[in-house]
């Protein structure tokens, strides 16, 4: 496993089958996930947590989604992999993966794909581990769920994962309980979790958040080699845009629940289309003493008109056009939800647009 993600061994033979069928992708669909028109609420709330998002993940692609809190990026990842909480409901839409349709996947074989051909690393570790159960048990049960292998071959997976790490002292972690653990060694049991039976696809969601910088350049660093080694694709989700861009190859914005903007990470932050997306890209590059900072931002004041672009009450690019809303539309190479970015045209007759009142501004703290 370690000499797998270290770029100098061949893959081990847990990848062997999957290269094969990575490889005899070649010539046909190159998309190991496929949302499409994907929309989840939760309870009776009149605003949908994800909405009508579409999606394509290809085979050995790192895409990074960013976007705001609130704005949708854990609930797409837990209903990818299936594991919303009870108060969430998908309303519609279909999530296929390799030809699978992940969304009337019966439990066993639910089983069967989470966990060995995808991987999740979730967002709190605490959480997320059993606190009664030590870390060496556990990460032996996620290999036995999943794999068929000798005493030895199953020790040396968990022990190699781990090393690929960079957890100090190994045999101790094993036998340590989660709350032993810092958040940092926690974060990382939960990685070797996700990597250690060589998924097809990872969903990770914050991976980095409980690691100082060091470590996290080098769990990015072996998440880039087992994608560059295995064609594992990674979904990789982050409020921070320095992580992303990375190692991620495509970035998607998210805001309300949609995608606002989707495209290759260096366009995207280089050149925005999306006013959300250029403020993003601009706060991610100054300090808090910048000049950004010292400016004026446009204030929420509330939820926009019924039918209107999500982002209309804090937009400063806001057209009359924008009391509709603007569907997610090609432009320069890349995909982008905005009227400003496409020359303010609308489907919607101009006796039925309305124009937008100027934003009010209040100093961004």
């Amino acid at each position: 496993m370690q000499a797998a993600f270290s770029g100098t061994g061949a893959a081990p033979p847990v990848y062997a089958g999957r290269l094969s069928r990575w490889c005899g992708r070649a010539g046909g669909m190159s998309s190991l996930l496929s949302i499409k028109d994907l929309t989840v609420r939760y309870g009776e709330s009149p605003v949908a947590a994800v909405e009508g998002l579409s999606l394509d993940v290809e085979v050995g692609q790192r895409v990074g989604i960013v976007g705001e809190s609130g704005s949708g990026k854990t609930t797409l990842a837990t209903a990818v992999t299936r594991l919303l909480p009870g108060s969430a409901r998908i309303e519609s839409g279909s999530v296929q993966f390799d030809g699978l349709d992940l969304l009337r996947l019966g439990g066993s074989d639910l089983r069967k794909v989470r966990g060995s051909r995808i991987g999740r690393v979730p967002q709190d570790p605490l959480a997320a581990l059993t606190p009664v159960i030590t870390i060496g048990h556990q990460l032996r049960d996620v290999v036995r769920a999943h794999r068929q292998l000798e005493g030895a071959e199953e020790r040396a997976a968990i022990v190699g994962i781990l090393t690929a790490l960079g957890m100090p002292d190994i045999e101790v972690k094993l036998r340590s309980y989660p709350y032993e653990l810092s958040g940092g060694m926690r974060q990382r049991v939960l990685i070797a979790m996700a990597l250690v039976n060589a998924p097809e696809l990872v969903v990770a969601d914050e991976p980095t958040t409980a690691l100082d910088s060091t470590v996290q350049v080098q769990i990015l660093e072996l998440l880039r080699r087992a994608g560059d080694t295995t064609n594992m694709s990674l979904m990789l989700i982050s409020h921070d845009i320095h992580v992303v861009s990375s190692i991620c190859e495509r970035l998607v914005v998210m805001y309300g629940g949609q995608i606002v903007e989707d495209g290759p990470t260096g366009e995207v932050l280089g050149k925005p289309l999306h006013p959300y997306t250029k403020l993003l890209a601009r706060a991610s590059t100054s300090s808090p003493g910048s000049a950004f900072y010292a400016t004026k931002a446009p204030r929420f004041t509330g939820a926009p008109p019924q039918g209107a672009c999500k982002y209309l009450a804090r937009c400063p690019e806001a057209l009359k056009v924008c009391i509709a809303s603007p569907q997610l539309e090609e432009l320069d190479g890349r995909r982008v939800r905005c009227f400003a970015a496409s020359g303010g045209q609308s489907d919607q007759p101009d006796d039925e647009v309305a124009p937008a009142g100027p934003p009010e501004e209040e100093p961004v703290r």
